[in-house]
């Protein structure tokens, strides 16, 4: 219910208000969270670019590697050449054990990607299906041969901001 002011004019409560940017973004950052594997993997809330920047930092669990490659469907030997590192190196970690902040902030930077992606193509499997399809202007490649690199997530991020404004791409 609306209070009124001493001049007359009403003035609406926090319940009677559309959802913030704020709270956007935490639901944002809740999905992102989710990508990565939730709770068991990430123990601390991401609330922030700060909670990010520190988790990069600090090193991502191994385990937040299977949660990321289901979101892309993709295998964990392909998430280990997304990485620029062996398969055998990432098979030789321990699920608890954390990657290096290099490899963190790709991990970060993918979780990211998959988020939009599933974002604009409405779901989880259609986000994958796209992601795995030859597009004609990658010259028919597929958006997954592109993700390897932060300029190549970024091309294939601008083709999904295509697809969601409507313009062929």
């Amino acid at each position: 219910m609306a209070e009124k002011s001493k001049k007359g004019k009403s003035y609406k409560t926090r319940d009677e208000l559309p959802p913030s940017v704020a709270e956007e973004a935490a639901i944002q950052y809740e999905s992102l969270q989710v990508i990565l594997g939730g709770q068991k993997s990430i123990k601390k809330t991401i609330t922030g670019d700060f909670d990010l920047i520190n988790l990069s930092r600090a090193g991502i669990k191994k385990s937040t590697l299977n949660s990321l490659a289901a979101h892309l469907g993709i295998s964990m030997e392909t998430m280990s050449g997304l990485l620029h590192t062996s398969h055998r190196n990432i098979q030789r970690k321990d699920e608890e054990e954390l990657l290096d902040s290099l490899k963190s902030e790709k991990v970060l930077e993918l979780a990211a990607f998959t988020q939009r992606g599933i974002e604009v193509i409405g779901s989880k499997a259609g986000f994958i299906e796209w992601l795995h399809s030859p597009l004609s202007s990658l010259g028919n490649k597929t958006p997954v041969d592109y993700i390897d690199t932060s300029i190549g997530i970024q091309m294939v991020l601008k083709i999904l901001g295509r697809l969601e404004q409507g313009v062929y791409s």
